[in-house]
């Protein structure tokens, strides 16, 4: 084996690989073992067609097929003697077959981690907002529960504003050129300004009332990636407004979540926000110190990661919009995958600083961190630790779970040793807060 590496753009490297004898034989055999008892040449019944006739025949066929047999086998052998590392897809780019030899060279494309220094962690100062419990925390989660709890009302007498659920009838007529487009009717509903619509929609339904008819024109359609898949127009139909109403705090509320009296159900929403406030706490810190080793560390992220990452949390906010029956056919994936673009490079790099830091730490995940990080994505998802556990396991996944363990453990040693500073939230300038509040009431 003959193994040659070549530099790429940005990240990316090439690697060409050349085999000879047993390998490359063994590959073809099968190959034309296969084509002889498949193929069909005319003149020539199924089976009979001569080895020359069926080379000459399936002369590009057999060069791939040979090369992705051969690959298979030795790519693992030569990435390893290359010393390189491909952190997501591998491109198979050319295949060259001598079949007399019998030879094959192969190149194939990757990208290799980012090369970085991490930065000195002791002495890092971060700044974090106080945090002091207070009756306005416990007010903040009654209200929570009071949203929780809410109930939508429909509204005949008012035009529609921000906060209502519009359900609507939607008819999309795609536009295309000398010929009449695919039309899509159905229903959906969504709150308006929450991008639940997208944005020319929702600024139409504004000011409209149950029964009024929307009509928007030559509006673009975009795919899961951002790009302009088509045109359309869109007619509406709006259904039903339903206004938001909350429940008072009273006894009937504190049933409602389980208890006697609303005395009671304070007493206990009390003492579960106390419990909340220190975790809540470590987690703000490790956001913060988290955002700090980001924004220190210069790191190039490797557009195939980039790429994966951006589609998994597209992926994750249409799933949560597609749980409350919002139809997400047409949002505006584009727009998403900007503003998610970010958190995704955030994510990555992040990831690289917390591997290094544990590798140079000899920071390991034990069992009982990996029972920790079940138990944190069981309350995530919604289920049971016995449940998540068992899909990890069915799934081969349990390196990707002992592998955020161990950047969990490491951020919070990481935490440990940075100094945190807890500074007062800055209020607004006087001038600044009546400059705002003239901008509103314009």
């Amino acid at each position: 084996m003959k193994v040659k590496t070549e530099e790429r753009e940005g990240l990316f490297k090439a690697l060409t690989v050349e085999i000879e004898g047993p390998t490359v034989e063994e590959a073809l055999n099968e190959v034309y073992s296969y084509l002889k008892e498949n193929v069909e040449i005319q003149g020539f019944r199924k089976g009979t067609a001569p080895l020359w006739l069926i080379k000459a025949k399936y002369k590009d066929y057999i060069e791939e097929e040979v090369g992705k047999k051969v690959a298979n086998k030795t790519l693992q052998e030569a990435i390893e003697e290359s010393k390189l590392i491909p952190v997501a897809d591998i491109y198979l780019e050319k295949v060259v077959l001598e079949d007399k030899t019998p030879k094959v060279t192969y190149t194939v494309s990757f990208e290799t981690p980012p090369e970085f220094e991490l930065k000195e962690i002791e002495g890092l100062e971060v700044e974090v907002p106080k945090l002091e419990f207070s009756e306005e925390l416990i007010q903040k989660r009654i209200e929570q529960l009071k949203e929780e709890h809410a109930v939508w009302e429909p509204v005949e007498d008012r035009p529609i504003k921000e906060g209502d659920l519009v359900s609507i009838d939607y008819e999309v007529q795609e536009i295309k050129e000398g010929e009449e487009g695919e039309k899509v009717t159905g229903e959906t509903s969504g709150i308006i300004g929450q991008k639940m619509f997208r944005e020319e929609l929702e600024k139409a339904l504004i000011g409209k009332k149950p029964e009024d008819e929307v009509e928007l024109k030559d509006l673009p359609l975009y795919d899961q990636e951002g790009k302009e898949i088509g045109r359309a127009n869109i007619k509406v139909k709006i259904k039903e407004v339903k206004e938001k109403v909350l429940p008072e705090e009273n006894d009937d509320f504190a049933k409602e979540l389980g208890y006697e009296s609303w005395e009671e159900a304070k007493k206990k929403i009390e003492e579960e926000v106390r419990e909340n406030f220190e975790r809540t706490r470590r987690a703000i810190i490790e956001d913060v110190v988290a955002d700090k080793l980001v924004s220190i560390h210069e790191i190039e992220v490797p557009k195939t990661l980039l790429n994966r990452e951006l589609s998994f949390l597209i992926e994750n906010r249409v799933r949560q919009l597609q749980q409350f029956g919002i139809d997400t056919r047409y949002f505006d994936y584009r727009a998403m995958a900007q503003e998610l673009l970010p958190q995704a490079e955030a994510n990555i790099k992040l990831r690289y600083i917390l591997d290094k830091y544990a590798e140079e730490k000899g920071i390991e995940a034990t069992e009982e961190d990996i029972e920790e990080q079940f138990e944190d994505l069981a309350q995530q998802m919604g289920s049971t630790k016995e449940e998540v556990k068992e899909y990890f396991e069915k799934e081969n996944l349990m390196d990707v779970v002992r592998s955020d363990a161990r950047r969990k453990k490491a951020l919070k040693e990481i935490v440990s040793k940075v100094k945190i500073k807890e500074v007062e939230k800055k209020e607004e300038e006087p001038q600044k807060q009546e400059e705002a509040k003239e901008g509103g009431e314009g």
